[in-house]
């Protein structure tokens, strides 16, 4: 997992945890309430977005190489299967990440399923994920005005970092299967 040095989410907590000392030291408890529940908004949808680069990158990232490079080829998937395209990959409100896994296959769909039953941590990896995706979605296309999120910044952070477990393991998995693959075939 990606250390407060190296993570922008991480540092966004941080830069956020000073903005909140700063407001308690100088008798702001109003706007440190007000910052924490825009914040909690605003670190919801920065989450989201690093997971949809994290992930869609691993995909393009590993088709290029199983092509061999082929600009063509990765343009072609990049169009149609990835730009605008994320929000389909997952059953937000689901309880498992079958339904993106099933993209890859149904050897791959098996064999993630039987990994995440028999790993809790990464079982609940996958729950936070598809949690804060779908309170994402819930956020921008409700009313994000007014939309009032149950969760503290802290638990919002909590969840991301349950959920890099899943986005940092599965761009693994998948190389490790298409490598797999690839030398069954050569063999």
């Amino acid at each position: 997992m990606a250390n407060g040095d190296d993570d922008a989410i991480e540092r966004l907590c941080e830069e956020h945890d000073e903005l909140i000392e700063h407001l308690l030291a100088t008798g702001r408890i109003t706007w440190k309430s007000r910052a924490d529940d825009q914040f909690a908004k605003a670190l919801l949808l920065a989450v989201a977005s690093r997971f949809e680069t994290l992930l869609t990158t691993c995909v393009v990232e590993t088709f290029d190489n199983a092509m061999g490079g082929s600009d063509a080829l990765v343009a072609f998937v990049r169009k149609e299967a990835i730009e605008r395209r994320y929000h389909t990959w997952f059953a937000w409100r689901g309880k498992n990440a079958n339904q993106f896994f099933g993209s890859f296959g149904e050897d791959f769909k098996d064999a993630m399923a039987a990994k995440v039953k028999n790993d809790p941590e990464l079982d609940d990896a996958v729950k936070a994920f598809l949690e804060l995706g779908s309170l994402r979605n819930q956020l921008v296309h409700e009313d994000y005005a007014t939309f009032s999120m149950q969760k503290t910044p802290t638990e919002v952070l909590a969840q991301y970092r349950s959920a890099r477990r899943f986005v940092d393991g599965f761009a693994d998995d998948l190389r490790e299967y298409v490598a797999e693959q690839q030398t069954s075939q050569v063999c």
